[in-house]
């Protein structure tokens, strides 16, 4: 995806914030006036069900945390320490890379602003698809990104077919599934304090990681026209 998309009047500054107020009427205990309850049982209910509207539409609208078996957060996990096998700045030869390591013929998105530095593929964790095999390496193409003012991004490929080969172990969430069968088929969220922008290109599936705000923006603009 998203991925991944606030002046205010000091109330204490109003001459009357810090004054008791009181409203007219007996004082509590005036012999013949009975003390009268400050809630109400019906509206004690009221507040009771308003609260938990409250609760019910913030459970709702907040998103689900990522989990360990969720590929975005394996990815961010391994942007921190991606390292370029190959420094280049020309597409054609980091496509070639990709194309000469995984036979992934892959060219590297045209992202505003950002250049490519460099081009590796790196493994993102292991899984073990059946309880008869044992542990391998899941490996994806990875693109690092460098702007001007030094903005950084790093973009990994990867396709439905991987996806379903690894299984449950590296899944999208439900959300960015939705996301890219719509229309414009991207997606944006925050990760692990990162920002996560995953879109859809034909057959294949990018994801671009950044810790800038305003360089996510600037991608999911530009992916989504």
């Amino acid at each position: 995806m998203a991925a991944p998309t606030v002046s205010s009047t000091d109330v204490k500054s109003l001459p009357a914030f810090d004054r008791v107020q009181s409203r007219p009427g007996p004082a509590p205990g005036t012999p013949g006036v009975p003390l009268r309850p400050m809630w109400r049982p019906r509206t004690l209910i009221l507040i009771a069900l308003g609260l938990s509207l409250v609760a019910g539409l913030a459970w709702w609208l907040w998103p689900s945390p990522s989990t360990t078996d969720d590929v975005l957060l394996h990815l961010v996990e391994t942007s921190d320490s991606f390292i370029p096998e190959r420094m280049t700045t020309v597409p054609d030869e980091a496509r070639e890379v990709v194309l000469e390591e995984l036979g992934w013929d892959v060219a590297p998105p045209d992202l505003p602003a950002l250049a490519i530095v460099g081009v590796g593929v790196p493994s993102i964790g292991a899984v073990q698809v059946s309880a008869a095999s044992s542990p391998t390496s899941v490996q994806v193409p990875a693109f690092r990104y460098e702007g001007a003012a030094g903005e950084r991004a790093t973009v990994y490929a990867y396709d439905y077919i991987l996806l379903d080969r690894v299984g449950e172990a590296f899944d999208l969430p439900e959300g960015t599934y939705a996301a890219l069968s719509e229309p414009t088929p991207v997606d944006s969220r925050v990760v692990d304090g990162q920002f996560v922008i995953t879109w859809r290109l034909r057959a294949m599936i990018f994801t671009a990681i950044t810790p800038d705000e305003r360089v996510a923006e600037r991608i999911r603009q530009t992916v989504s026209s």
